[in-house]
């Protein structure tokens, strides 16, 4: 059986956070469910302790590291490969998307104290760290409110969880129209073929003329190019919907509709220029 890489030691404060959790935690109270804060609290503490209080922790961290060099080598010389993990923020985990919802977190407490920090704050007296004194005036303000006074601050914390579940699912829609419209990208429309020689002007295009273009080749071009209304192509053209509205005018499900272009563009505007979900909602209503 190959032999175990041996995992890291913890450093001198990272043994002295483990050791101090649980007294940490339990003067923050409240403020302890904010992610990130335990840790916070505990690196302010260490950067304040003096060298003689912090050397039992440092000896113990030097002791373990000699331990870890000596078990790594003997791992290495047994035909061990090490393998190192990877920083943060490489592929090694999923990067976090900065345009979805943000989650509230910290509960009721957590609704209280983004009320009253600055007030806290002002509070404070000079000399006082921001973090771990902010946070010990908060939970000690909030531990004393009795529960009908806690009432509004868990109330405020639902209804924040009540929006995010619905921005997320909002958000999820949009990403998967998006990508199903990726999937199916709009095609450009067809130009007509030209049946006589006539002036290059700007969209909405001239339709086609009877006469010489009688026949197959005028039935086709009729039926590669789609007739939209010359007012609402023009604004579609501004908004940069026209292969959309085209696309969308086309659909021979959508034409059954008997919908005017003005209503086709209303439907793309309503979905963000997104062909499948315009057409979906106008079927659907």
């Amino acid at each position: 059986m190959a032999a175990e890489q041996p995992k890291k030691p913890m450093t001198a404060f990272f043994l002295y956070t483990d050791e101090q959790r649980p007294i940490i935690v339990k003067q923050l109270g409240e403020e302890a469910k904010v992610r990130g804060m335990v840790v916070k609290t505990a690196a302010a503490q260490w950067r304040d302790l003096p060298d003689d209080k912090k050397a039992p922790y440092e000896k113990k961290a030097a002791a373990a590291k000699a331990e870890y060099d000596a078990a790594l080598e003997s791992f290495k010389q047994m035909g061990g490969e090490v393998v190192r993990k990877r920083k943060a923020g490489t592929d090694a985990k999923p990067k976090k998307d900065k345009d979805a919802p943000k989650k509230p977190t910290g509960g009721g407490y957590g609704q209280f104290m983004a009320e009253h920090r600055e007030k806290i704050v002002k509070s404070l007296p000079a000399g006082s760290n921001v973090i771990t004194d902010t946070a010990k005036a908060a939970g000690a303000q909030y531990k004393g409110l009795s529960e009908e006074e806690k009432k509004p601050y868990e109330d405020k914390f639902k209804a924040a969880m009540e929006q995010y579940k619905a921005a997320m699912e909002e958000y999820k829609a949009k990403q998967a129209a998006e990508k199903e419209e990726e999937e199916e990208p709009c095609p450009p429309p067809k130009k007509a073929k030209k049946t006589e020689k006539t002036e290059k002007t700007p969209t909405p295009p001239k339709p086609v003329k009877s006469g010489k273009g009688k026949g197959k080749g005028a039935a086709k071009a009729a039926k590669a190019e789609v007739e939209v209304d010359a007012g609402v192509l023009a604004e579609a053209v501004k908004l940069g919907y026209e292969a959309a509205l085209r696309n969308l005018a086309g659909r021979a499900d959508v034409k059954d509709l008997k919908k005017s272009d003005r209503d086709l563009l209303g439907a793309l505007k309503a979905s963000g220029g997104l062909v499948n979900p315009a057409r979906h909602a106008m079927l659907g209503a």
